[in-house]
C-alpha cells in the first residue's frame, strides 16, 4: 500500500456474531484468562476498535486484532451486541498477519514517569499522593536527571504502598538532608533501601546522626555500590543491601541505641 486512501479506511458498526477469527494462522491463540479480565474491567470510554477485513462471501469479518475486545463484548452483551470496527482492505491471511504483526510491534509504550503523570492528572489516590509528597519537598517527577527531579516512580510507589506515606516522606526528607543537590541521591535502590530502614526502625532513629553518619561515610554512587557487593555477597535486592549498609554505618561507634541487635 503506497497511499492513504479513504475507502480502504472505513469505522463500521458490526455485530459480533458477524466478526470471527476466520484465519487462525494470522493471529495468536485466544487466552480466555484475558477475556475475562477485559470484561470486568469494560470501560465503553476505553473501548479501542478491532481491526478487521472486509466481509467475505459469508458475511463474516475476519479480526485482524481485537480478538480478546471482541470475545468480551460478546461475553458481556451476547452475539447481537455491535461494536465500532476500523474495515481495512486486507484480503488475505499474508496481509492480516503483517497489520496484525505492524499494530502490535510498532506501538511506543509510555514510559513509567509518563505514565505516573498522567495518571495523577486523572486523579488517582496512590500517585496523586505521591506527587503531593515529591512536590511539597520542592521536587517534581521528570524523566530525566537533575538536582531538582526524581524520576524513580517505581520505587516511589513501592516504598508507598509498602510502608505508607509518611515512611515514604521521611524517607526523601532524610537523603536530601543527607546529599542536597547531588542529582544521584534518588536512585531508585537508595529511595527503596532508605524506605525499608526507616519502616522497620523509625521509632529508634536519631535522624541527626543517621544523615551524619551516612554523609561522612558514602556519597551517594558510593552508597549504591557497597549495596550492590552486600546484595551479591548475601543473594538479597540491592535495596536490602543498601538497608544493611545504611544499619552498620549508622551503629558504628554506637554502644547504645543500635539498631542491628
Amino acid at each position: 500500500m503506497t497511499s492513504f486512501e479513504k475507502a480502504s479506511h472505513t469505522t463500521k458498526w458490526i455485530a459480533v456474531k458477524h466478526l470471527s477469527v476466520i484465519w487462525a494462522q494470522a493471529q495468536r491463540p485466544l487466552d480466555e484468562g484475558r477475556v475475562d479480565r477485559i470484561a470486568a474491567e469494560f470501560d465503553p470510554d476505553l473501548f479501542d476498535e478491532p481491526v478487521v477485513t472486509q466481509a467475505n462471501g459469508n458475511g463474516i469479518y475476519h479480526v485482524v486484532d481485537g480478538q480478546h475486545r471482541r470475545a468480551a463484548i460478546h461475553k458481556l452483551f451476547g452475539d447481537n451486541e455491535q461494536v465500532p470496527c476500523r474495515v481495512v482492505d486486507a484480503k488475505d491471511p499474508a496481509r492480516a498477519a503483517e497489520i496484525f504483526d505492524l499494530i502490535n510491534n510498532s506501538r511506543k509504550a509510555p514510559s513509567a514517569v509518563e505514565k505516573f503523570n498522567v495518571r495523577v492528572t486523572a486523579g488517582r489516590g496512590a500517585e496523586c499522593a505521591i506527587h503531593k509528597i515529591v512536590a511539597g519537598l520542592g521536587y517534581r517527577i521528570a524523566g530525566h536527571r537533575s538536582d531538582s527531579t526524581i524520576r524513580a516512580v517505581a520505587a516511589l510507589t513501592s516504598v508507598y504502598r509498602k510502608h505508607g506515606a509518611e515512611v515514604l516522606k521521611e524517607a526523601l526528607i532524610t537523603i536530601k538532608g543527607t546529599w542536597t543537590n547531588d542529582i544521584n541521591a534518588f536512585d531508585s535502590p537508595i529511595i527503596t533501601g532508605y524506605g525499608l530502614l526507616i519502616g522497620e526502625h523509625r521509632g529508634n532513629l536519631d535522624w541527626v546522626r543517621l544523615r551524619g553518619q551516612v554523609a561522612k561515610t558514602y556519597t551517594p554512587g558510593q552508597l549504591l555500590g557497597r549495596g550492590k557487593y552486600h546484595a551479591e555477597s548475601e543473594r538479597v535486592s540491592v535495596a536490602a543491601g543498601i538497608r544493611h549498609v545504611l544499619v552498620r554505618t549508622y551503629d558504628h561507634g554506637l554502644r547504645a541505641g543500635k539498631l542491628e541487635r
